[in-house]
């Protein structure tokens, strides 16, 4: 055998593109294409959206402050809203309204501002098993006013 009909494309050199040539400098805007190159002038530019007269990072008093990013917590009243929820779904139906009511309050806070509290399914599950509790209350409700009702009505026709 002989190395010398062999090849492979490992052992070869690499060969470089050639390198495109940079485009002639064009004359920066407002300055003459002709004549001698004149000194820029530089000026402090403000930031954009910044007052005038104000440093960077100071907006005004109107402006958009955001949250450092950073690690976000459990909202504190989602876990209460789904455990009244939950009570209310599972017999203490008057603990519904309850649930629905912090369920909506803490996903709202937390549709607010998203990046500071990260437990948006616990207040959601919380408010819908608060709807539920709110209905199985209304039908409980509606169940012992008809239980009266017939009970009069029977006591009355003898």
């Amino acid at each position: 055998m002989s190395d010398q009909g062999t090849s492979y494309p490992q052992d070869e050199p690499r060969q470089e593109p050639p390198r495109p040539e940079a485009p002639p400098a064009s004359p920066a805007y407002g300055q003459p294409a002709y004549g001698p190159p004149s000194q820029p002038s530089y000026q402090p530019q403000q930031a954009y959206g910044q007052p005038y007269g104000q440093p960077y990072g100071q907006g005004a008093p109107d402006q958009v402050r955001f949250h450092q990013p950073g690690p976000t917590v459990e909202h504190p009243q989602a876990t209460l809203a789904f455990v009244l929820g939950l009570l209310s779904v599972l017999g203490l139906t008057i603990l519904g309204p309850f649930g629905w009511y912090y369920g909506n309050k803490v996903v709202a806070q937390i549709d607010q501002d998203p990046r500071e509290y990260n437990n948006r399914g616990i207040a959601m599950a919380g408010k819908v098993l608060g709807i539920i509790g709110t209905v199985f209350l209304a039908l409980t409700v509606l169940l012992v006013i008809g239980a009266v009702i017939f009970a009069v009505a029977a006591s009355s026709s003898r």
